[in-house]
């Protein structure tokens, strides 16, 4: 397309506005070059009409007569280093007159900061073009230095000479340009300019700290007869303070707010005094003729707001600075010349290659110069794991299992827990740490993103007795592990070999923990060849692929001279997505999925005790029994026995005299006790005891409501008509219309959302009067509360209650009835398998696990009882009695719970396993994971999926995981809601035939029923 193209065609850009150093040599070959015909191309419509006003002429880049002209054009004149070259550009001449000389260091050499990564992809993209085709103007020596290096400029592509907007004399006014008259100012009215550079990291709400006191600055203004132009960077026009000041003093006749599209160069031969920073533009005044200047450099020492200076910024500006504010307003009004000894020394330093013919000098370069046809090599950077070599285990944490069993064989006194649950304890420190990292930036004040292995096995060491020389002899076992488990992949290898030998440069470039001397190992063991290549790796660096950061850091790194990047990786998002948005092609390497079989459970059958166990399943498989009898021996067994059994040697090891188990959770969990306590011989009571949470809430309530009274979870739950209303709020209908008359129509809503409830609540909760009654009514009844409790307990001796799970606020309930049953503060230790509340004050809460599988579901199982939850109590025979109410109730399961509970918990106890602890955690994790994940399973749905139960107070007894039936679809197709706790449990307990009709009919509701109301309507 080169040998095409019109030399005397020339097409300008100065990105959004008709404007810079583009703007002045297309004025200047308007009136000079006839021959030459310019064509100013834009990227909107705006730019095109307020060009074609001035009487030229100028098209859209994606116009078909835009592309038409750029096909044909000879010459693209621009002032940076463009980001995008529409395809038509290809072979054109680029001439770049930038647009300011100063001390930054830009372009190549910007390595931070927001503007990095747009820098690095033009580069990455358009590095032919910029190379071959570039002309690049310079003003100077130091500035042909300064440019050479910063945008890797050849000697042969610069072009020296001034700049078209500071030496061209034409009379060019695109605007009127009296500034004084439009401020009602005489003529002798000294005109100041003040255009602060953009600050890389405040680039908003900056202008306070630059102009504190505007009232302050328009005195000296106006004292000294000076009008000062406020010309802000484009990217603060926006700035809230900035826009808040401009609406203040725009008016005032001191003032001048400058609007960008106007060209303010047009008016720089009559500017008189320039407040200046760190911006170019204090040598292109300087050009222009300006003789007074105020370096105001208030914010000089903070270097968080600018790239780094190429030079000194003082040395070479010149005039009288100003470090602050006050000294600001001195200078002003002292209006003191620069000295022309510094004037001249500056000019010579900047602008030496300027004289009278520095546009034809410009001109002629451009129409003689022929774009070259270098071809650059490529660069090959790649993944490494899964890309040069894979692990000889089928997944990473694999590796870790073999660390395991080193501990297993060795003698230095690891814990036992540790030993067996190690893999996964190494994923759990390695996911605390890496949300750690991503969540504490600012805490930081760093935003390396990566871990080291080394910070992984220190977190672990927090939560695990590791000495120093443990945690070491873990992190080499797990290095060595990794290196062991290499396997080269040698096509992947030797296609990187072929661009070597092509001439192309390869790099490496890894996401990993790993230190950066067990990679090059690794990689040696693949191929000693790979050991020699650069190495990009996050844990040595900080930064990651998946953040584009690190293939930054290696753009940064090289002398980026390529025509071309490629990618070669296996991961979609960092190999793939992320190198693609920095202008990097990619070579997707694809890599084969493991099935579920291959992923699931290995490591619970690897353990001692857990082959025990499945032993005992094996033997209890062998007998005859009911599907529920092997529900509550194979199955529920999981769940508590291993809880239990901790608890229980947990309260003698803490000097715990007796157990309270409180209903109803705690009635199968006192069976299973009372089985391990017989077995093992231990000194331990335990007891049964009745209450609730319903219980013992409000008469808890000794000085003041809880305000969890009146939260979701709280005395409301299940609420769903006037009456339950009426039965949480403990008050009959007169008292609700004397202390709620405002809510009357709760009386006649049929059913309560949850959201009604919520919002009715948060008003209740207001009412003091409410509150007060609330508190007597609370006081009443626990007299018989405490009654109840101090019959119940010995409070002479260590005891500790325990649940099965909950959020902890029915413990702090009990905390206070206690302290009001004993006369004094008492401690409430209670176990749980997991509480959402640590302990706080006297509730003292002893969890079992971290596992955080949701335990609901067990509330279906503890539901097998023939009473509902205790709620109150009454006296009887001269004791305190619970009140019983009734309930309907699966008394097979019942009695298959009873049984084989507690004869699990014989069994397991006669095992006499060496580390039951270590087992039991194992058994209750397989427990849980095999609940989330066997939803096939016909014992889990057939018998738990049709256990009942109530999970919020007051709510009607509901199955598990119904089925699905005829009525059913008839309710849903009527717009009635479809109770079930796992709908994939419910659709599979459901015959085809019903399976087969709500399918048909969610496809009637996707994709029919839409239509046609949309065609009748």
């Amino acid at each position: 397309m080169s040998e095409q193209r019109d030399k005397n065609l020339w097409i300008f850009n100065a990105g959004n506005s008709f404007a810079g150093n583009p703007k002045w040599m297309f004025e200047y070959i308007i009136r000079h070059h006839k021959e030459i015909k310019p064509v100013w191309m834009c990227y909107n419509a705006d730019t095109m009409n307020y060009v074609h006003k001035l009487g030229y002429e100028a098209e859209l880049y994606h116009s078909s007569k835009g592309k038409s002209v750029m096909a044909k054009a000879g010459v693209y004149v621009v002032e940076m280093c463009k980001e995008v070259f529409q395809p038509e550009l290809s072979g054109i001449t680029v001439l770049n007159l930038w647009h300011g000389v100063g001390c930054k260091s830009i372009e190549r050499k910007v390595t931070d900061g927001f503007l990095q990564e747009r820098i690095a992809k033009k580069y990455i993209q358009n590095n032919d073009i910029l190379r071959n085709n570039q002309l690049f103007l310079v003003t100077s020596e130091i500035m042909e230095k300064h440019f050479k290096e910063q945008c890797g400029i050849d000697d042969d592509k610069v072009i020296r000479a001034g700049y078209p907007r500071c030496v061209v004399n034409d009379n060019i006014q695109s605007y009127d340009h009296d500034i004084r008259k439009k401020k009602g100012l005489s003529a002798n009215t000294k005109l100041a300019i003040y255009c602060p550079t953009y600050r890389d990291n405040n680039g908003a709400n900056f202008m306070k700290s630059a102009l504190p006191d505007m009232k302050r600055l328009a005195e000296v203004l106006h004292e000294n007869n000076i009008l000062l132009i406020l010309k802000m960077h484009p990217l603060v026009e926006k700035d809230t303070q900035y826009l808040a000041m401009k609406e203040v003093y725009r008016e005032h006749p001191n003032f001048y707010f400058w609007e960008n599209e106007d060209d303010v160069y047009e008016i720089f031969s009559d500017i008189d005094i320039a407040i200046v920073d760190y911006s170019s533009i204090f040598y292109d005044l300087l050009a222009r003729g300006v003789k007074t200047f105020i370096r105001y450099f208030y914010d000089i020492d903070d270097k968080e707001n600018f790239r780094d200076f190429v030079f000194d910024v003082r040395e070479m500006t010149c005039g009288t600075e100003a470090s602050d504010f006050d000294e600001l307003l001195a200078a002003l009004a002292s209006c003191k010349e620069t000295e022309k000894k510094e004037l001249d020394r500056i000019n010579q330093l900047f602008w030496s290659y300027s004289d009278e013919n520095d546009c034809e000098r410009i001109i002629d370069t451009a129409l003689s110069f022929t774009p070259e046809k270098r071809e650059f090599p490529k660069l090959y950077s790649f993944d490494i794991f899964d890309t040069l070599f894979s692990r000889q285990c089928c997944h990473p944490s694999s590796v870790f299992d073999n660390v395991r069993k080193k501990l297993e064989q060795s003698d230095c006194g690891y814990d036992s827990y540790f030993i067996r649950k190690f893999s996964q304890i190494r994923r759990w420190c390695e996911s605390n740490v890496r949300e750690f990292y991503k969540k504490s930036v600012l805490i930081r004040n760093d935003d390396h993103l990566e871990i080291q292995l080394s910070e992984i096995y220190d977190h672990m060491a927090t939560l695990f007795p590791l000495t120093d020389e443990q945690k070491q002899q873990l992190i080499t076992w797990e290095c060595e592990e990794e290196i062991r488990s290499v396997i080269p992949l040698t096509d992947h290898i030797d296609m990187l070999k072929s661009y070597l030998a092509e001439g192309n440069d390869v790099v490496l470039i890894s996401d990993m923990y790993l230190p950066k001397e067990t990679i090059q190992k690794m990689l040696a063991k693949a191929d000693p060849l790979l050991a020699t290549l650069p190495l990009f790796l996050s844990s040595d660096i900080g930064y990651q692929k998946t953040t584009r950061k690190l293939f930054l850091e290696v753009y940064n790194s090289l002398d980026y001279h390529y025509s071309e990047w490629i990618h070669i990786g296996d991961n979609k998002f960092a190999d793939d997505t992320q190198p693609s948005r920095l202008g990097i092609h990619t070579q997707p390497v694809s890599v084969p999925e493991l099935d579920d079989y291959e992923k699931h459970m290995a490591a619970y059958i690897e353990e001692y005790g857990m082959h025990s166990v499945v032993k005992l399943f094996r033997n209890f498989r062998l007998e005859e029994h009911t599907d529920k009898e092997t529900f509550a021996y194979k199955y529920a067994s999981l769940y508590f026995v291993p809880y239990v059994h901790w608890a229980v040697h947990d309260a003698l090891k803490r000097g715990y005299k007796t157990l309270y188990f409180i209903s109803r959770d705690g009635y199968y969990l006192k069976l299973m006790a009372d089985a391990v306590i017989e077995s093992k011989g231990l000194p331990l009571r335990t007891k049964y005891i009745y209450g609730s949470r319903k219980a013992w809430r409000v008469p808890s309530f000794i000085d003041k409501v809880d305000e969890e009274f009146f939260e979701i979870y709280g005395n409301f739950s299940g609420v769903r008509n006037f009456n339950k209303l009426l039965s949480a709020l403990l008050i009959d209908e007169a008292t609700f219309d004397k202390f709620f008359p405002e809510l009357g129509y709760l009386k006649t809503t049929k059913r309560y959302s949850d959201q009604l409830i919520s919002d009715v609540s948060q008003k209740l909760k207001r009412s003091d009067a409410y509150k007060e009654h609330l508190l007597a009514v609370a006081k009443k009844q626990r007299v018989i509360v405490s009654d109840y409790l101090r019959q119940e307990i010995d409070f002479n001796e260590p005891f500790a209650f325990v649940e099965y799970w909950g959020r902890g606020y029915t413990q702090d309930c009990l905390t206070r009835l206690l302290a009001d049953a004993a006369g004094h503060e008492v401690d409430d230790p209670m176990y749980y398998v997991r509480s959402i509340y640590p302990t706080i004050g006297k509730s003292i809460r002893y969890n079992y696990t971290c596992n955080t599988h949701s335990v609901v579901f067990a509330e279906s199982i503890f539901a097998n009882l023939p009473y509902r939850t205790i709620e109150t109590y009454e006296e009887k025979n001269g004791r305190i009695e619970p009140v019983f109410n009734s309930c309907e109730n699966d008394e097979e399961m019942n009695q298959a719970l009873k049984t084989y509970l507690v004869r699990f918990a014989k069994d397991f106890c006669a095992l006499n396993l060496e580390d039951e602890f270590t087992t039991g955690h194992y058994l209750y994790d397989f427990g849980m994971a095999n609940f989330k994940q066997t939803t096939d399973d016909p014992i889990l749905l057939n018998v738990f999926g049709s256990l009942k139960d109530a999970v919020a107070l007051g709510e009607r007894a509901e199955e598990y995981a119904p089925p699905v039936t005829f009525q059913t679809i008839v309710d849903w197709m009527h717009g009635k809601s479809y109770h079930t706790k796992s709908f994939e449990m419910s659709m599979k307990k459901s015959k085809f035939i019903y399976r087969w009709i709500y399918k048909s009919y969610c496809y009637y509701c996707d994709n029919i029923r839409g239509k046609i109301f949309k065609n009748k309507y």
